[in-house]
């Protein structure tokens, strides 16, 4: 029987407070990692406590450092306190976004401007910030055992390769990320495994369109914060280390049809 995947690994996570993010935290922590937990916000909506502070209360080690992924002095002081705490970075994971068109879809002639541009700046931007000031880390860092010098995994979307209706800004910002992973697997691929996630938690969200959905997946199911949670442990551990610029699709087989 192996140990913990992810023993005494740095991981940051940007979008720590709820939902996905905070799940992974949860995952992480149990997979051994040293976590640094990233959002606007300590605490998220519909929880009692901040996700470092569950963390810690459970016998883990985690620290909490607000973060807007659309500004590039925001990841400088992160990964800047990331070091100072623990030494290093070794885990990456974008999972920050929002989605305003969730619940008021529009088609292409009705989208508003700032609304389009606020999808690309957090959800594209927020990931390429990422990606550039984590790999100048990386490059300063001695290599794993494995031989790379740490893991990103992206979180995009199934809208990405599959689109949906009246969601031009989200499925453009989650395209452009899906695409942004393979040419950054690319420049990076002696040093760090880089991959993309294409989930299917849009469909919680879309409530005009959840009914659907729910019936065009296979498993009958929407998935849930922890199947997308065990999917990133796996591509941040040694075990995905030949695994890279890849988009994994962890969505109950939607996309396979």
């Amino acid at each position: 029987m192996t140990g913990p995947r992810l023993l005494n690994k740095v991981a940051i996570v940007t979008g720590s407070s709820q939902g996905i993010g905070r799940e992974i935290c949860n995952q992480f922590h149990e997979e051994g990692a040293l976590l640094v937990c990233s959002d606007l916000r300590p605490i998220g909506q519909g929880e009692d406590i901040p996700t470092h502070e569950f963390i810690t209360k459970k016998g883990g080690k985690a620290i909490f450092v607000p973060t807007d992924v659309s500004k590039a002095e925001d990841w400088k002081a992160l990964i800047e306190k990331t070091v100072a705490e623990y030494g290093r970075v070794d885990i990456l994971i974008n999972n920050a976004g929002i989605c305003t068109e969730a619940n008021n879809p529009q088609p292409i002639d009705e989208v508003d401007e700032d609304a389009f541009d606020a999808h690309l700046r957090v959800n594209t931007r927020g990931v390429f910030l990422g990606c550039k000031y984590v790999v100048r880390q990386f490059k300063k860092q001695e290599l794993h055992p494995c031989g790379i010098r740490g893991w990103i995994v992206n979180f995009a979307s199934m809208v990405a390769t599959i689109g949906m209706a009246g969601l031009s800004g989200y499925t453009a910002s989650k395209g452009a990320v899906a695409a942004l992973t393979k040419t950054v697997a690319l420049d990076v691929a002696k040093q760090v495994t880089q991959t993309a996630m294409l989930d299917n938690a849009l469909g919680g969200a879309l409530s005009s369109a959840r009914d659907a959905v729910l019936a065009a997946l296979p498993r009958g199911r929407f998935g849930e914060t922890k199947d997308h949670a065990r999917a990133a442990v796996y591509l941040a551990s040694e075990d995905a280390a030949w695994v890279t610029g890849i988009n994994l699709n962890v969505d109950g087989g939607l996309t396979a049809q």
